[in-house]
């Protein structure tokens, strides 16, 4: 497994264009069978316009917003035998 986190920028100040409590994420996840069994994902974390039930929404807010973090995240998996002949191989080097 493996986890790279990329923070971009420090969160802005609360204002009419930043929440002070809410962010904003874009996920997107993929999960290949064959033949490697693994996993990515990648993640955004934004700023947001308002907090979660307030505010209405300002004209032109999108241009305003900031990319705070990215996030990558591979996970493998392999079959179990594979890990029961290591484990064997590694018993009888001792």
């Amino acid at each position: 497994m493996t986890l790279a986190i990329e923070f971009k920028s420090p969160i802005p100040p609360p204002s009419k264009f930043h929440a002070s409590r809410t962010v904003g994420i874009y996920s997107s996840g993929k999960f290949i069978n064959d033949p490697q069994g693994r996993h990515d994902a990648y993640v955004e974390v934004w700023s947001a316009p308002c907090n979660i039930g307030e505010g209405t929404e300002v004209e032109g807010w999108r241009e305003h917003q900031v990319c705070l973090a990215v996030a990558t995240q591979m996970a493998l998996t392999i079959p179990m035998e594979v890990n029961h002949e290591r484990a064997k191989r590694d018993a009888a080097k001792l």
